[in-house]
């Protein structure tokens, strides 16, 4: 019976030295994201495919409004970052980010993607297509990334956007 007695003292000091920890750490509040990296990173858990225009926009409004595109180092986030703004309709910024996906890894299929992805949202569709004739390579040998993830979604709006500049010279 004393070991049961004891057993439970043990617990509910536990308890209350746990309970104490976890209040001191929301205490803190939310650890915001530091990086341009983790910024992006935060806001593409939070992308649903399905969200309409304006859960879109009202998401990526307040990244674009002080995110250094430069500063960005993985084409990862590039990536993420482009397939949100053509979800956003923020298609002026897709420019500035397939530069930035050239300098990070130009030979690599989903900055091949974007950069046709911002000649034809920037209302260039013959460069586009002349892109898109020039990154076939570089696409059909990018199915590691390009098959999952950021890379899968951009490959599907270039593939939106091409059909689309298709059926307005229809």
């Amino acid at each position: 019976m004393l070991n049961a007695l004891i057993l439970v003292a043990v617990l509910v000091a536990a308890s209350l030295l746990v309970s104490r920890i976890n209040a001191r750490h929301e205490a803190r509040g939310p650890v915001e994201p530091v990086t341009p990296e983790q910024r992006v990173a935060v806001a593409w858990d939070a992308y649903g495919a399905d969200d309409d225009l304006a859960t879109m926009q009202a998401r990526v409004d307040p990244l674009l409004e002080d995110l250094d595109v430069e500063a960005l180092a993985s084409r990862n986030a590039v990536v993420s970052l482009a397939v949100m703004c053509v979800r956003a309709e923020r298609f002026e910024v897709l420019p500035a980010l397939a530069r930035r996906a050239r300098s990070l890894d130009g030979g690599c299929g989903e900055t091949a993607a974007l950069g046709v992805l911002a000649e034809a949202c920037a209302g260039d569709p013959q460069r586009a297509r002349e892109l898109f004739a020039e990154s076939q390579g570089a696409m059909a040998g990018c199915t590691s990334c390009g098959s999952k993830g950021p890379g899968r979604y951009l490959m599907q709006e270039v593939a939106v956007m091409l059909d689309a500049m298709d059926h307005a010279q229809a």
